[in-house]
């Protein structure tokens, strides 16, 4: 089993305790392949949950594997996005990213961080304890504005080679505690807090997708119609 693709196959068993319904992509959008890469693609949906997105993309040339599970609540609910995402340049950087993006402003909202973020914390030190001295960088620079959407608590690290085979297990850990959240949280009763939450959610969405920095290396290697297509699931 390759370890750097791990993470998504562990993603896909936690979630897998949730009754999923698979969304159909045509297969010539569910995997992907150039001369020069491969994208695959499945996405899920579930009981409060609009979209679960497992996403492996592979450019061949410089060896760059980027492995993402986003899921995203339905608008129904604020509680918040995960982002599980590990990028791996050879012989330059291996990234892991987890964290629960908030729908709300927490600022304006303490109660909601008290409520979906406060398990955030104990979940980065345990991560930085299962991957001890494998990390090198606890607090990398995202080069992305999409850190603009990120918790307090996110976790963007550094980690050698040695320490990708423990990625899985810190997937687990995040993706079972979303999953706990998610079957505890109840619909937004408040309209005006909804209409907030939709709002925030599609900001993060467009955010995101208008910030990957690899979206330019994706477009050199399957076409920017196609990379287009697959930001718009992932997103």
């Amino acid at each position: 089993m390759n370890t750097k693709t791990d993470f998504i196959l562990k993603a896909k068993d936690i979630f897998s305790t949730l009754t999923l319904s698979k969304v159909e992509l045509g297969p010539d959008i569910r995997k992907i392949e150039a001369a020069g890469g491969l994208i695959e693609l499945e996405v899920y949906k579930t009981d409060k949950i609009e979209k679960i997105v497992f996403c492996f993309i592979n450019i061949f040339d410089s060896g760059v594997i980027e492995a993402t599970a986003l899921a995203w609540p339905n608008d129904q609910y604020n509680f918040p996005v995960l982002w599980c995402n590990l990028t791996i340049v050879p012989t330059v950087m291996n990234v892991p990213v987890f964290d629960f993006i908030p729908l709300e402003d927490i600022v304006m909202q303490p109660e909601y961080a008290d409520q979906y973020l406060d398990k955030l914390c104990e979940l980065r030190s345990k991560a930085l304890s299962v991957f001890g001295d494998t990390v090198i960088d606890k607090a990398v620079d995202l080069p992305s504005k999409t850190v603009y959407s990120l918790s307090p608590f996110s976790l963007v690290a550094m980690i050698s080679d040695e320490g990708i085979p423990s990625v899985p297990k810190v997937a687990e850990e995040y993706i079972s505690a979303y999953i706990e959240m998610s079957k505890n949280a109840v619909p937004i009763s408040n309209e005006r807090a909804k209409e907030r939450s939709i709002s925030k959610k599609m900001a993060v969405r467009g955010l995101m997708k208008a910030n990957d920095p690899g979206y330019p290396f994706m477009v050199d290697v399957f076409g920017e119609e196609r990379t287009r297509r697959v930001f718009d699931i992932v997103f």
